[in-house]
């Protein structure tokens, strides 16, 4: 009678703990401070991309020093993926989240209170390294706090928010800066940050009460040299850095001076282009999941973002007779498609043990950011290496449509193989059971 009782009690904790681990009220107010703290970063991280004339004038860059300085973002960013991740699997995202956002803090003030472009580069350098974490701890929360069944669709939720904090990032940071000045609106996005940091100590908890831990067995690289032994990994990695490209490259930084010169528009006008890119990006993140649960598959839905993203990018950037609400509209269809990608992320989680699944995303989102640290200052030298040399009455380079244009074209390359590596991607997807 008793080993009947014990297993009956047995049973409830089993159902209530199922129940409180599959998306209890609790769980999304946590995640949603994960996913604030994500947006917020993100706001910090496209910024750049309205600011491209002021730091020029400002600092007295060009286009080349532009880039460089906004891939000090993921100079820090990228290199730390994987210590995130593996940081995040062993401390927990509470901790994490509250002190990289006081990195942010201190990295916004730096880069606003800068007057050399060296101080500049540590500012970011600093905002980068306090973002490196937001994506991987959302991560941690979602495989710690919901059923396994809802790690895709949570991991397209959570890129959709990012998406947000980058249209935040276009025109009402524009409007911000113009009024205020770019200073004074990282000052602003600061103290915006001050919030975040409070309410993500308050709030998120790194697991739920009477839910056991996995242990971690060896050292801290065990998980790393597991993950990094799969050739798999390497590809879904590379995928993602290839189908990252419209947001890092194009949304992030050099889509607005692109319009600009193209449509001889305002930062602000321009701004709804990398808009329209994030919205849509958030919208494919939001189907991607249920998408690749109606045809059982990541593979296929990976294979169509990578061709509808390089059919859409190529038409922006060579119908020569589109209008501005044209371009906006395919850009927000090229974003759709691109969001669809971010299946990535849960074909690298099902690569890897779970007890891994932050390692594992922080290996995948390491390839991700290599896109913006490596394109972003490549952009900016294929934009000088077809200027003309024509400097404006402040010294400042003058560059012409024809230069967006020629750089941009390495964007579509990268789409392009990205779509080839497709083919070697194994298919990963599983129906889970709910448990």
């Amino acid at each position: 009678m008793s080993s009947a009782l014990n297993k009956v009690k047995n049973q409830n904790i089993k159902d209530t703990n199922s129940e409180e681990f599959s998306g209890s009220p609790k769980a999304w107010f946590i995640l949603a401070c994960g996913w604030a703290f994500y947006l917020y970063e993100y706001i910090l991280r496209a910024s750049t991309s309205v600011i491209t004339n002021e730091l020029m004038v400002d600092f007295g860059i060009s286009a080349s020093a532009v880039g460089a300085l906004a891939a000090f973002y993921y100079f820090a960013y990228v290199p730390l993926q994987i210590p995130c991740g593996v940081i995040a699997d062993k401390f927990g995202p509470r901790k994490v989240v509250t002190t990289s956002a006081l990195l942010c803090i201190l990295g916004s003030i730096i880069f606003a209170k800068s007057t050399t472009i060296a101080n500049a580069q540590i500012g970011r350098f600093m905002i980068g390294a306090g973002s490196a974490c937001a994506y991987i701890c959302c991560m941690k929360i979602a495989s710690v706090w919901f059923r396994k069944s809802s790690f895709a669709f949570i991991a397209g939720i959570s890129m959709m928010m990012g998406t947000f904090g980058g249209i935040f990032g276009g025109k009402p940071f524009a409007h911000l800066a113009n009024t205020q000045g770019w200073r004074s609106a990282m000052i602003i996005a600061a103290i915006v940050g001050c919030v975040v940091m409070v309410i993500a100590w308050l709030v998120i908890r790194d697991k739920p009460e009477g839910k056991k831990s996995i242990p971690h067995e060896g050292g801290l690289l065990d998980g790393l040299k597991i993950i990094a032994a799969k050739p798999q990994n390497w590809l879904i990695g590379l995928y993602g850095c290839m189908m990252y490209l419209p947001l890092s490259a194009f949304a992030e930084l050099w889509g607005v001076p692109y319009l600009m010169q193209r449509f001889s528009i305002t930062n602000e006008t321009a701004s709804y282009g990398s808009i329209m890119v994030f919205i849509g990006y958030a919208v494919g993140c939001l189907f991607s999941a249920k998408l690749s649960d109606r045809w059982h598959s990541r593979r296929k839905v990976m294979a169509l973002s990578a061709s509808g993203t390089f059919i859409g990018f190529s038409a922006v950037l060579f119908l020569p007779n589109l209008s501005f609400d044209a371009i906006l509209g395919a850009l927000f269809l090229s974003g759709v498609v691109s969001g669809l990608s971010i299946l990535y992320f849960p074909a690298a989680k099902e690569n890897n043990p779970t007890k891994y699944s932050a390692t594992s995303v922080g290996f995948t989102n390491a390839f991700v950011m290599v896109s913006g640290l490596v394109f972003q200052p490549l952009l900016g030298a294929l934009i000088d290496y077809s200027w003309d040399g024509n400097f404006d009455a402040s010294g400042t380079p003058v560059y012409a449509f024809k230069d967006y244009q020629f750089s941009l074209t390495a964007v579509i390359f990268a789409l392009l193989i990205g779509r080839i590596i497709v083919f070697f991607i194994q298919e990963t997807y599983k129906k889970e059971k709910l448990s």
